[in-house]
């Protein structure tokens, strides 16, 4: 269909205004043998189910749907800090193209719809595009590919490398934009599927072993002063993926929730979070904020100082720092190495790729950064995965990496120390100064929207930048606190996606054949029509019905006007030689 439409649009527009008879038949006959050989050699020739075994009819199923490659580097979409301008590359461009016709006022709705359309398949698409030939093939399309590249991003990577890919697929998926490192923000992207801006930040583990957490001080920053003014919230999506089987073969299901931090509701949450203590308040920072007293709890407490123990969100640009000092090293030392090419476009993508500041599944088991170290069996698969075109190029990157990590550690080890200030609040602790989480949270309801904000800077884990962690069984609770909302399920798995495209193949098969049928219908019409001496009008009149038959679908539509204009041409030639 493509090399079809390519003709009409080479052919007919750059000879429009200088056709004669002539030129118009030989157009014609072009247009018709191309479309004889796709008919002959593609659609005759196409292999038949009943012939294959079922892992050849699988294979051939999945080459029946438009491949995206997935790039953690080029589905990353980049934003230029002085003038905030979104920089798209074209497989981005070309996987919002496609996840565009996902219908769906937001993000829930759009995956309810995918979910459906793994059960309902045509029936689906006629509720949503009617009659419409153009979005009847759109949409089904567009949902085919969702499912298999969705499929390929859950099992072609490891946990580290398709939690990103991830990130951005649902990016693209709710006309959103990634944020980047350093983004003064917990939130991953922002959704723009309805009428506002909502920050997300994404979770995705197996089921089981979800957990949703980080830093408690970027928590409360995003809360106290949010970026999104028409949300003064942060929204969590939280996935759980159960899958059996290992590499390609893997299949099962990802299951979709949602749930929103709020000033109101953000204590209630964490007091039945794993960690309460983090929300604990002084008694007399307490009492000043109730009082109305705007004086802060370390000004108020005669605090010292904080120590430079920044949060993850802070040391993102003390890390990449590191890293291309590393880098510029190493290719000093190395002036003949592939990797001398890596310059400072490059690094920025690494950077945004790696996603260090959130990120887990790169470090050991301490996840604090400026404390946790990287583990090389995971930053080698990363690098592995995202650079999958020529990984022993970009080997060296492994070690640079860890060291980089390793020289953010030893800038913060002096503050990671037991500090006077710290060392002042354990004692308040231990003299009862503090409240305890359910006081704390008790009377922070009681509070308004401004005292509570005091109240968010003024608790334990804000003095003490500490982390808040909801284990799986707290994430997904669909009663207070949390109120999650069950988005639902989406299956995946090379046999899942098969299963949706027969689904609505034989929608797809239709649709295509009118398509080739008018075409046969437009040559038979126009050669009866000039071998008849420009005579018979019905043949003339069949050809402007087949024409704007095929037009109808929009597939061709930029060649609507020539196929008008053809038409008018018959007849101004038929009426000249009556003359």
């Amino acid at each position: 269909m493509s090399d079809l439409t390519q003709i009409l649009k080479e052919e007919y527009f750059k000879q429009m205004h200088s056709m004669d008879m002539d030129s118009l038949m030989e157009m014609i006959e072009d247009v018709m043998d191309s479309v004889g050989s796709i008919v002959r050699e593609d659609v005759a020739s196409a292999p038949k189910m009943d012939d294959r075994d079922d892992e050849a009819t699988l294979r051939m199923l999945l080459r029946m749907i438009p491949d995206i490659e997935v790039s953690e580097i080029g589905w990353s979409d980049v934003r230029t800090r002085d003038e905030d301008v979104e920089i798209k590359g074209p497989q981005r461009q070309l996987l919002e193209n496609y996840l565009s016709n996902i219908k769906g006022d937001d993000f829930a709705a759009r995956i309810e719809n995918i979910s459906d359309f793994y059960t309902k398949g045509a029936g689906l698409i006629a509720e949503h595009a009617g009659t419409d030939r153009t979005q009847i093939i759109v949409q089904a399309i567009s949902y085919l590919v969702f499912y298999k590249t969705l499929t390929k991003v859950v099992t072609n990577f490891n946990a580290s490398s398709a939690g990103f890919s991830f990130e951005s697929f649902l990016a693209a998926l709710v006309d959103g934009y990634q944020i980047p490192a350093g983004g003064n923000t917990i939130a991953d992207y922002v959704d723009r599927a309805g009428d506002k801006e909502i920050p997300v930040s994404l979770k995705l583990y197996r089921k089981g072993g979800l957990e949703v957490g980080g830093s408690y001080t970027d928590l409360v920053n995003d809360l106290v002063k949010p970026q999104f003014s028409s949300f003064p919230g942060m929204r969590y999506v939280v996935c759980t993926k159960s899958l059996q089987g290992k590499g390609l073969e893997q299949e099962g299901a990802i299951h979709f929730y949602q749930f929103d931090f709020e000033l109101a509701n953000v204590m209630s949450i964490l007091l039945n979070s794993k960690y309460p203590y983090v929300i604990r308040i002084h008694q007399a920072s307490m009492a000043a904020i109730e009082a109305g007293q705007q004086v802060g709890a370390a000004e108020l407490l005669d605090l010292p100082e904080a120590a430079r123990e920044l949060s993850a969100e802070e040391l993102t640009p003390v890390f990449a720092k590191a890293l291309e000092g590393r880098i510029r090293d190493f290719q000093e030392d190395n002036p003949n190495h592939p990797l001398k090419t890596f310059d400072n476009e490059a690094l920025a993508a690494l950077i945004e790729a790696l996603n260090w500041e959130k990120n887990d599944d790169i470090f050991n088991k301490e996840k604090v950064r400026g404390r946790g170290a990287l583990g090389k069996k995971q930053i080698a698969k990363w690098i592995k995965a995202a650079y999958s075109e020529s990984p022993e190029q970009y080997a060296p990157l492994v070690d640079l990496l860890i060291a980089a990590n390793a020289d953010v550690i030893r800038q913060q080890s002096a503050a990671s120390k037991k500090t006077e200030r710290n060392k002042m609040i354990d004692a308040m602790i231990e003299g009862g100064e503090f409240l305890s989480p359910e006081d704390t949270a008790e009377r922070y309801g009681n509070l308004g929207p401004r005292q509570q904000r005091e109240a968010l800077k003024s608790s334990l884990g804000y003095l003490r930048r500490l982390h808040f962690a909801l284990n799986e069984k707290q994430a997904i609770n669909p009663g207070e606190p949390t109120n999650t909302i069950d988005i639902g399920q989406i299956n995946i798995g090379r046999q899942m996606v098969a299963n949706v495209l027969n689904s609505v193949r034989d929608l797809l098969n239709g649709e295509v054949y009118q398509i080739f049928e008018s075409l046969k219908l437009l040559s038979d019409s126009l050669n009866t029509f000039f071998a008849g001496g420009l005579e018979d009008d019905s043949q003339a009149y069949a050809a402007v019905h087949n024409a704007n038959n095929i037009s109808s679908s929009e597939i061709l539509s930029d060649d609507e006007a020539t196929l008008s204009w053809a038409t008018g041409a018959m007849y101004e030639s038929k009426n000249k030689s009556n003359k």
